[in-house]
Parts: C-alpha cells; sequence; structure tokens
C-alpha cells in the first residue's frame, strides 16, 4: 500500500504553503512591546509594594520609638521617685536611731545635760541680770554643783518637772533662751526638711 493519495480522490484538501515572513514583524513588535509592558507593570508593582512596605515598617518603627521613650520616661520617674522615698525613710530611720541614742546617753550618762546647759549658756547676752536657769528636778541635783560656780550670784537655778530630763530653759530680762530637748529636735527635723516631733 502506498501512501499517495491521487488529486481526483484529495477532496478539499490543498497543499501547504509557507507564508511570509514579512507580516511577522509586527507580531514580534506586539510581543516586545507585551513584554516590556509587562516588565514595566512588574517593577512598578515592586516599587509600590516596595514604598508601601517601608512606609508601613517606619510608621511600626516610630510607634515602637515612642512606646520604647515613653516606657524609658516611666522608669526615669519611677526612679526618681523611690530614691527620694528611699532618702526619707533613711531620714526617719536616722532620726528614730538619734532619738534612740539620745535618751539612752542620757540614761546612762546624765552628765551629758552639762555640755547642753553651758551651750546654751553662752547664748546668754553679757551683763544680763536675774537669769533664771530652768531645768528637770534630777539634772538640777546634778548640775547644781558644777555650775553654781561658773554661773556666779546673778543666776537663779530652778527646778521645773514640766522640763524633761537633757534639755534646759534659760529666762533674761532680755528673752528666752529655749533648749529643751523637744525644741533642739524639732530644729533638727526642721533642718532635715522633716517633721517629727520629740516623744518622751
Amino acid at each position: 500500500m502506498s501512501s499517495f493519495i491521487p488529486k481526483d480522490r484529495s477532496g478539499g484538501y490543498r497543499p501547504w504553503q509557507l507564508k511570509s515572513l514579512e507580516g511577522g514583524g509586527n507580531k514580534q513588535a506586539r510581543a516586545q512591546e507585551d513584554a516590556d509592558r509587562i516588565k514595566a507593570l512588574n517593577q512598578q508593582a515592586y516599587q509600590q509594594g516596595y514604598d508601601a512596605g517601608y512606609a508601613q515598617g517606619a510608621a511600626r518603627a516610630q510607634t515602637e520609638a515612642a512606646r520604647l521613650a515613653q516606657l524609658i520616661e516611666t522608669v526615669r520617674h519611677e526612679t526618681t521617685g523611690l530614691e527620694q522615698r528611699i532618702a526619707e525613710d533613711l531620714v526617719r530611720l536616722a532620726l528614730a536611731l538619734a532619738r534612740s541614742l539620745v535618751r539612752e546617753s542620757l540614761a546612762v550618762h546624765p552628765e551629758l545635760v552639762a555640755a547642753i546647759v553651758r551651750e546654751s549658756i553662752a547664748d546668754v547676752p553679757p551683763f544680763s541680770q536675774g537669769t533664771r536657769l530652768r531645768l528637770h528636778p534630777e539634772d538640777a541635783a546634778l548640775l547644781r554643783a558644777h555650775l553654781e560656780q561658773e554661773l556666779g550670784a546673778d543666776w537663779i537655778v530652778v527646778e521645773d518637772a514640766s522640763l524633761l530630763r537633757g534639755g534646759c530653759r534659760i529666762e533674761t530680762s532680755a528673752g528666752e533662751i529655749d533648749a529643751t530637748l523637744q525644741t533642739r529636735w524639732q530644729k533638727l527635723s526642721a533642718a532635715l526638711a522633716q517633721d517629727h516631733e520629740w516623744v518622751a
């Protein structure tokens, strides 16, 4: 059998012919234009995505930076407040310790009141007459022998049970010197910007 088909049997078949290649240039140019357009669209889409991502990342970074700055400020504020509270607590502790030491010192060494009285006497204006030194009765008994020689005849030692041990009050014609334990303690507390009263 032969694969050849005679013409009269071929019916509506026609032979294949190569088309002209000259008209294909338009298709090729259009294909190149399409490829260029697709490439430009890809680049544009990439740039838009990059810009949107960059803007979103920058906004998020700015939000995080603001949150971090606020956190740092909060920590700084809390640290300052904590330092202030610690300082105040230390002053209160020091005052409580000092109060305890003064009480113990006066109980063990009541003669320490002599230094307080001498310091107060130094503040009396010269040529004061009829000066009264008010002391707790136990302090007066302890110091009377020591102070009479220093004070002279112009001084009168008065026992005053309303005063706590360890302090004195001097009354002169010019005024009064309050060297009581309570007053000296209040001055010390005020110097330390505290408001603590002496508790007997």
